[in-house]
């Protein structure tokens, strides 16, 4: 039972990961690189003793590290939910064409119904 509930968490896992992969992958390398030169910008004030700018390092590094989520943000999850709504409008328009043949066209295509009172007037 529980193999199940697992091999289903795995595929659900997987199938959420696979449009955001190299989007997540770019995202973890740039906070890589980040914190590694935060690390070794922190060394160097260790060693120097020179404290003048450990604030504002700290603020660039959190600074950075949002930035790049907001990159990512709007780059790769903006574009996979574009592309669902517009596959969603698709599936839609197949399942709902506008243009159905069900017997009511001419009636559509008229610039102006006529209710009884206007068939009396008209009668003459």
């Amino acid at each position: 039972m529980y193999n199940w509930l697992k091999i289903g968490a795995f595929i659900v896992t997987g199938r959420f990961l696979k449009p955001r992969l190299k989007g997540l992958l770019v995202l973890i390398a740039f906070w890589f690189l980040v914190s590694f030169l935060h690390g070794e910008y922190r060394d160097y004030v260790e060693m120097s003793g020179n404290t003048d700018y450990v604030i504002s390092a700290a603020l660039t590094k959190i600074g950075l590290y949002v930035l790049g989520f907001i990159v990512y943000v709007f780059t790769i999850e903006r574009r996979i939910l574009n592309r669902t709504q517009a596959e969603i409008k698709r599936k839609v328009e197949v399942d709902n064409p506008r243009h159905q043949d069900d017997g009511f066209d001419f009636i559509r295509q008229k610039k102006k119904l006529e209710n009884p009172a206007d068939k009396l007037l008209h009668k003459d």
